[in-house]
Formats: structure tokens, sequence, C-alpha cells
């Protein structure tokens, strides 16, 4: 009756050091990997939480940088309209200069008039270029064609001041194009201030919004599948304990059946 009770013994023996091994395992794996949950057994209500917030946080990303990108195309249209503000100031300079030409030789007009050939020049290509940069924008409210039509209105001002135009220089319409001028800064100034507004407006609220939402919702999901090393070193600790304390009781409970089959020879 002596050896079957030892052999019970030693088996019971077995079974906890399994079991303690088997707590270290999962401890140091939860160390190893800084995860709480590492598959859907470790906690299945957890698990589940933690896909619906990781999917929430996801979108929410690739939403912030659609907002990023139309940010960025909006500094884009707002540098080529900041150039055109100064490319018109400059023309509106140059106009002024050509009508007080009393005592200019016609060479120094024609020179002028050079000069506001290629400063309208100039202005055709930023205003080509911000017009194209308007397709990267969302402007509510049909901003967009507004925008590109105040771009268009401004432009047909500086046209009519090159050569040919009907208020070029030999024209002597200094006021009619010093007007059209500054109705073109107006309209420049306008649309940098709708670009403006829609990125003060719309954009960066709510790339704030989605970046305070992100980070609600990662501290939620850290809270959730990431380990608490504190408690986990702890839990090391005593699984390390009690390892070794099951070796030590497998030990004793192998030497008594030792000592049973001793006797019984």
């Amino acid at each position: 009756m002596i050896s079957p009770i030892s052999s019970v013994r030693t088996l019971s023996a077995l079974h906890q050091l399994h079991r303690n091994q088997n707590f270290l395992f999962e401890t140091m794996k939860r160390l190893a990997t800084g995860r709480r949950i590492n598959s859907g057994k470790d906690d299945p209500a957890g698990l589940i939480s933690s896909e619906r917030l990781a999917a929430e946080i996801r979108a929410l990303e690739a939403e912030s940088r659609a907002y990023q990108r139309l940010n960025a195309n909006a500094n884009i249209t707002e540098g080529h309209a900041s150039q055109l503000s100064g490319m018109y100031q400059d023309l509106r300079t140059l106009v002024l200069a050509g009508a007080n030409q009393a005592g200019m030789s016609d060479a120094e007009i024609a020179a002028n008039q050079m000069q506001i050939d290629n400063v309208v020049a100039g202005i055709g290509r930023f205003t080509q270029d911000a017009t194209t940069s308007l397709g990267g924008l969302n402007l509510p409210d049909g901003g967009n064609g507004e925008v590109e039509a105040l771009f268009s209105r401004a432009y047909a001002a500086a046209a009519s001041v090159r050569s040919g135009g009907a208020d070029d220089l030999s024209s002597g319409n200094f006021d009619a194009a010093i007007t059209a001028l500054e109705g073109a800064i107006g309209n420049i100034a306008t649309s940098r201030g709708m670009v403006g507004t829609y990125q003060k407006a719309v954009l960066e609220p709510q790339l704030r919004s989605n970046q305070i939402a992100i980070e609600n919702l990662s501290e939620s999901h850290s809270r959730i599948v990431d380990t608490d090393y504190a408690v986990e070193t702890s839990l090391l600790a005593q699984a390390q304990i009690l390892v070794r304390a099951g070796v030590l009781n497998l030990k004793i409970a192998n030497q008594q059946a030792a000592t049973v089959l001793d006797l019984l020879s």
C-alpha cells in the first residue's frame, strides 16, 4: 500500500510542476512580447474590444493622412498665390513708373514695356500653376471654381498692360491700368483668404480632432493589450519561486518512492 501512495504523490508533484512551468512560460511570453493578449484564449472579450479599437485607430489615421495631403496641397496653392501677389505689386509699380514718362526717350519707354511683358509672362505661368494646384483641394460651396475665377480675372488685368494690350504704355490708359491691377491684387488677396480660411476652419481643426481621438483610443487599446511590466515582473518572480519549489517537491516525492522500494527489497 505504500508504493501506490508514493506514486500518487510523485504524479501530483509532477502535475503541479507542469502547471507552474506553464505559468512561468506565459509570464515570460507577456514580458517578451510586451503584450498582455497574445492570443484569443488570453482574454477573448479583451481581444474583441482591442480589435475594434485598432480598426477605429486605423480609420482615423487614414483620414488624417487624407487631410494632411489636402493641407499640403493648400500650402502649394497659397505659395503660388503669394508669389502672384508680389508679381502684381511689381507690375503695378512698373505701370506707375511708365505713367511718369515725361522726358523719357522712346527706348526707355520700350524698355519699361519689355519689363512689364516679362512680368506678365511670369504671372501667366504662376496663374497656370496655381489653377492646377486647385485640383488637389476641395473647397466648400464651390470654392475651387470661385478661386479659379479670381485667378482668371486677375490675369486678364495683367494681360491688358502687356504689349498690344488695351492698357499698355503706348495707350496712355494709365488710370484704367492702375485700377485694373489694383483689382487684380484684391482678387489674389481674396483667393488667398479663401484657401487660408479652408485650412484654418476645416483642415487644421479636423487634424487636431483626429489626433486627440487617436491618442485617446491608443491609450484605451494599450490598457487592454499591453503588458503591465510592474505586475508581470512580480508574477515572474512568483512563478520562478513556484517552479523551484515544484522541482524540490518532485525530488522529495521521488526520494520517498525510492525509500519505499528499498524497504520492499
